[in-house]
């Protein structure tokens, strides 16, 4: 019975796809899942989905066959409430972007291949496409990130959109916007007074003094009014801007790590999931080549 539901589960249940990334040399790699599964899967998987992998393993050499020692950091934007909720924000945006511009035309239309794609950070280079056993990439094409565009013909502000960190630029000549800060800045303030909001004249109301004994119920009113009146998080930073932008891995969530020996060449990745299938690599360490070896659900969940 076991050996039976073991298989509906793999092959009903999971759809594993294994991916191999190869790289030569220590330095930060950005891989995007939905362009990988796209070009291993030949049709296009949707950028904006939670894709989830299961784990996977490394490896490195030295140029004389031996094997190195090297470290693999694996890093995804945060997976917290408000990182989903500023990339819907700017899925909405891109939408009514679109929809407002074909209005009023009437021949425009989308291309087929049409999807909101966005970046992980102000990184925009070394990124890994799988490759075959020989370390040929498989054949790919167009993947371009989404662009929006400003209304106002006198400065066309045109940019691309990452999830963390600040935005690239300035006002009229932006590069690349944050979701997350875009998203922080747009959040109504907190109210400036305390919470719960205690009357100023409550230490004189008859019915909260009538259990008081001396300056004890006063003292545990003053407790009451002081304590959590705060949320236990920062009003003005969420996790994913909280940093500046001096490091790649700034403001990203460590999901995984990994790390090879002379010992034992080949070092085990616990599974992971990743926000919009975007990934970061951070390699270090002795050898001149490496890879890695992910195996990824090729069913990404909605949020």
């Amino acid at each position: 019975m076991e050996n039976i539901i073991d298989y509906i589960l793999l092959h009903y249940v999971m759809a594993v796809t294994r991916l191999r990334f190869y790289g030569t040399g220590n330095g930060t790699y950005f891989i995007d899942l939905a362009q990988a599964l796209s070009l291993h899967h030949r049709r296009l998987h949707r950028q904006k989905q939670i894709y989830t992998v299961y784990g996977g393993h490394a490896f490195d050499a030295l140029p004389d066959g031996n094997q190195g020692h090297s470290s693999f950091k694996v890093n995804t934007a945060p997976m917290t409430w408000t990182a989903k909720a500023a990339v819907n924000r700017g899925f909405r945006i891109w939408k009514r972007m679109i929809a407002d511009t074909l209005k009023n035309s009437d021949s425009a239309t989308t291309g087929k291949y049409n999807d909101f794609k966005v970046r992980l950070n102000h990184g925009t280079s070394n990124y890994l496409l799988p490759k075959d056993s020989n370390n040929n990439d498989l054949p790919n094409a167009e993947w371009n990130y989404s662009t929006l565009t400003a209304e106002d013909p006198s400065s066309p502000d045109a940019y691309d959109l990452q999830i963390v960190g600040p935005h690239s630029g300035s006002a009229g000549s932006f590069t690349q916007v944050s979701l997350l800060q875009s998203w922080l800045d747009t959040r109504p303030e907190m109210n400036a007074t305390t919470q719960p909001d205690m009357p100023a004249d409550f230490n004189v109301d008859p019915l909260i003094n009538l259990l008081s004994e001396g300056d004890i119920g006063q003292d545990r009113l003053n407790v009451i009014d002081e304590e959590g009146d705060r949320p236990p998080y920062d009003e003005d930073e969420v996790f994913g801007t909280a940093a500046d932008a001096s490091s790649l891995e700034n403001n990203l969530q460590r999901v995984s790590f990994g790390a090879t020996s002379l010992a034992n060449p080949t070092g085990m990745l616990p599974g992971f999931q990743a926000l919009c299938g975007l990934i970061q690599l951070n390699v270090d360490g002795q050898a001149s080549a490496w890879e890695i070896i992910l195996d990824v659900e090729s069913k990404g969940e909605a949020f």
